[in-house]
């Protein structure tokens, strides 16, 4: 609900810039163990939003990577 409230409705007028929801990839989760980690968000996924988020606040202390 609060996902809800914060990205679709704007509800984050206080903040620096709007919040980023992480979640998992939109395919067929794999049967294996090993297919955990191209459905998870991996450490890459999570510097590239954190980046980004930053990179929203302040981009000229924190230019565009790619």
């Amino acid at each position: 609900m609060m996902q809800k409230v914060l990205e679709e409705q704007g509800g984050f007028y206080h903040l620096d810039t709007a919040p980023k929801t992480l979640t998992a990839h939109d395919h067929r989760p794999a049967y294996g163990s090993d297919g955990d980690y191209f459905s998870k968000p991996n450490l890459e996924d999570i510097f590239d939003s954190v980046y980004s988020i930053m990179n929203d606040t302040d981009p000229s202390k924190y230019p565009t990577l790619y």
